[in-house]
């Protein structure tokens, strides 16, 4: 168990940020972990992963995280996520510039490239697309009512009683926050083990993103749409309830449009009139636009008990 001691110092300094490394980390120790079929929602992940490895991957990677003597891994190799090195190569390349002449260094970056392009990448525009939804989700949060009630919501047997952070972890261990930076770093594969990490001044632990478990549509076989009709389709229409049972995270019009199997005209039509009834609000994030439930919407579904 995680026991952190956050003062009011660091509570202020409360952040959110994404790391392909650290999910690359992660999705390592679910492999790591089941050796049989992984559970939901990483089975598909993970079959599909395992079929056909490079046995270099298999042998220095996979088999290296399940020995816990010498940690692959060890305190102080990987670096901090930061958002101004949000790509595997930036990560990766930092971590080789702090370890400068470290030929362990060198061929263990070497293996995550490779992996990378094996396990992750043809899956990380979902993958970054539900974590900058995550960070967006709780971004709202934290600026409409503070840190301490984000905190408070982060679930996945992370819980918040002031002025602890607890979080379930493979080792005991108690840290105190002393005017240091605390950041969260939601991953989709916390499920492996979670991440945690000091380093000047930054105390950085992962935890299970609210979209984990979109995952499993991402890399599951398409399945029938429910086609029986509700309350919700019959006060806003079948199309428009699809879409606001869709959208307990933030999504694009695009990974709606995914989601739903309908066209994206479709799906920006019926935002548009879910926009400016106050069922739904939208809000940029770099070059695209997310749509969330507003607490029009969140009421709606409330009165009809959904």
């Amino acid at each position: 168990m995680i026991r952190l001691r956050v003062d009011d110092d660091s509570l202020q300094t409360t952040r959110l940020a994404f790391s392909p490394l650290w999910e690359t980390i992660g999705s390592l120790a679910v492999l790591a972990r089941y050796r049989g079929a992984a559970p939901s929602p990483y089975t598909n992940w993970a079959r599909g992963v395992r079929d056909g490895m490079p046995a270099e991957l298999v042998q220095h990677l996979v088999e290296a995280v399940r020995r816990p003597d010498p940690p692959l891994f060890p305190p102080g190799l990987v670096p901090a996520p930061d958002p101004a090195r949000n790509t595997i190569e930036a990560e990766l390349r930092h971590m080789r510039e702090r370890h400068a002449g470290s030929a362990r260094v060198e061929r263990l970056a070497g293996l995550l490239e490779r992996y990378w392009e094996w396990a992750i990448e043809p899956h990380w525009t979902s993958i970054r697309s539900s974590l900058e939804e995550e960070i967006l989700f709780r971004g709202r949060t934290l600026a409409v009512g503070g840190v301490e009630p984000m905190l408070a919501e982060l679930g996945g047997r992370v819980t918040w009683t002031p002025p602890w952070l607890t979080a379930p972890y493979h080792r005991d261990l108690d840290v105190s926050l002393n005017r240091s930076k605390l950041l969260l770093v939601p991953t989709v594969f916390t499920g492996g083990q979670r991440l945690f990490m000091e380093e000047d001044g930054v105390v950085a632990m992962s935890y299970q993103a609210r979209a984990t478990g979109y995952f499993h549509v991402l890399t599951a076989a398409p399945g029938p749409h429910p086609v029986a009709e509700d309350r919700l389709a019959l006060l806003l229409g079948k199309g428009r309830a699809q879409v606001v049972r869709a959208l307990e995270v933030p999504k694009t019009t695009t990974a709606l449009a995914a989601s739903l199997g309908v066209a994206k005209s479709t799906v920006s039509q019926h935002l548009t009139v879910l926009t400016e009834t106050g069922v739904v609000w939208k809000q940029r994030l770099g070059g695209r636009v997310f749509y969330q439930l507003d607490s029009a919407g969140l009421a709606l579904l409330r009165q009809l008990g959904l």
